[in-house]
């Protein structure tokens, strides 16, 4: 529990009655004569109410002093106070000198407490924490070794960012991870179609007239340049959009802790966001398994478990982060992550339905309508091709006709057979589901067609 200023000096007060009273007893060796059993249970509990108070004054100036150590080597030397009866003259001298050191320690902290404020006592710590926690300082070390730290020690390393750690090294370590992700499936799946991507290339600078063949070896140099400049263009605009998609990611979840009881700011959950992503590098193999591995539900379930474990991960350091730095019970970091996905998957969803209703392709709330599975499929009126449809294209139903459906696209009519679409019922219930799967199958068609051989 935080304490405001006033509660801090006073809890320092009364630290400081009880160590008068201790001391009193401790060196007024008259007292010691007639040793009662009620006087040696005050003594005893005299002690425990030091300790425990030891422990909340402690933290107010995080042991800037020598405080706990002279306190506790004080309590242990007080055993009773018949043993204290039979001590010398110089046990007695040497009691008194650390007795008082004690209160010279209490009077410091009295006044580091009522006069130091609160910003300048954190920036103390962090100071405190870098220069005896060298290693488990964010600001030290390059993303490979935070990396690790991240992976050996997670606790550790999201208890030591709570004090020591600042956004923009959490920044740098999300751009480089970022890249690092981007860059590895970009370039995996380009050197899968390295005909592909030399064809568009070529075609390119065709088109654009600087080129008129590939024949010569500077033409071939300037036509792979190209290749280059598309990867790194699509490694760019893929960090940008991921980027954009992970600060929305840490705000709902910051949203998602502070109803969970989080107590840190929205920094702090920047920071548990961006270093809890690193498990996400992990899906850079995700291309190369797509192409390796043979087509079929095996293979699917392949992908979709290393996804799992993926997701699992960053929900465990984000758990992690969230106990650490938000100093919340990992139930409560568990939930907060609950609520921040549901958050972030409303948004989600949300923006897939603005996309489709603006390409107008969004299935009725009710009713039924013809759902396209098939690559392409042709809209035929009078048995001819009308017009072609893609994957995930939804079409007004109007009736069934032998092999057929029946259907209109805009203001235009016609039929397209069963087996290149379904019949689908509308419901409010299902259109996450929709969304979601037809995303998916324009994001394949856009993949297909940017992959197929130009001619």
């Amino acid at each position: 529990m935080k304490l405001s200023r006033e509660q801090q000096i006073a809890r320092v007060e009364h630290f400081a009655s009880l160590w008068d009273r201790f001391l009193n007893l401790y060196l007024n060796r008259e007292e010691f004569e007639d040793v009662s059993a009620a006087r040696e249970s005050e003594f005893l509990a005299l002690q425990g109410s030091i300790m425990e108070e030891l422990a909340v004054v402690a933290e107010l100036e995080e042991g800037r002093f020598a405080l706990v150590d002279e306190v506790t080597s004080v309590i242990n030397e007080a055993i009773s106070l018949r043993h204290l009866k039979g001590q010398s003259e110089f046990q007695v001298r040497r009691r008194r000198e650390r007795g008082r050191q004690v209160a010279d320690l209490i009077a410091n902290v009295r006044v580091f407490v009522a006069e130091v404020g609160s910003e300048a006592r954190r920036i103390e710590k962090e100071l405190e924490a870098r220069r005896t926690r060298p290693f488990w300082d964010p600001e030290k070390g390059k993303f490979a070794t935070l990396l690790g730290r991240i992976v050996v020690s997670p606790a550790r390393f999201f208890s030591s960012i709570r004090v020591a750690g600042e956004a923009r090294k959490a920044n740098s370590f999300l751009l480089v991870l970022l890249f690092l992700l981007c860059g590895g499936g970009v370039i995996t799946m380009a050197a899968f179609n390295l005909s592909t991507a030399r064809t568009i290339s070529y075609n390119f600078t065709l088109e654009s007239g600087i080129l008129t063949s590939d024949a010569s070896a500077p033409a071939k140099i300037l036509i792979w340049l190209f290749v280059t400049v598309g990867i790194v263009i699509a490694i760019l605009a893929s960090a940008v959009i991921m980027g954009a998609v992970v600060h929305l990611l840490a705000f709902l979840m910051h949203l998602g802790f502070k109803i969970a009881g989080g107590k840190g700011d929205i920094i702090a959950s920047h920071k548990i966001v961006a270093f809890g992503l690193a498990p996400l590098l992990l899906l850079v193999a995700l291309p190369v398994l797509g192409y390796l591995l043979p087509g079929g539900s095996a293979s699917a379930s392949v992908l979709g478990a290393l996804a799992s474990v993926t997701l699992c991960y960053v929900a465990v350091l984000h758990v992690i982060g969230f106990k650490k730095i938000h100093n919340a019970p990992a139930a409560a970091g568990l939930a907060g992550w609950l609520i921040g996905m549901l958050f972030f998957v409303l948004v989600a969803l949300g923006a897939l339905w603005g996309w489709h209703a603006y390409t107008r392709s969004l299935p009725p709330s009710s009713g039924k309508y013809v759902y396209v599975t098939a690559k392409e499929a042709s809209m035929l009126r009078a048995d001819q091709p009308r017009r072609t449809l893609s994957k995930g294209n939804v079409l007004e139903f109007l009736e069934e006709r032998g092999n057929f459906y029946k259907v209109r696209h805009g203001d235009e009519e016609g039929q397209i057979r069963k087996t290149d679409a379904q019949l689908r019922e509308g419901s409010i219930w299902s259109l996450p589901a929709f969304l979601v799967e037809s995303s998916v199958a324009r994001a394949e068609t856009l993949l297909d067609r940017l992959t197929r051989k130009l001619k």
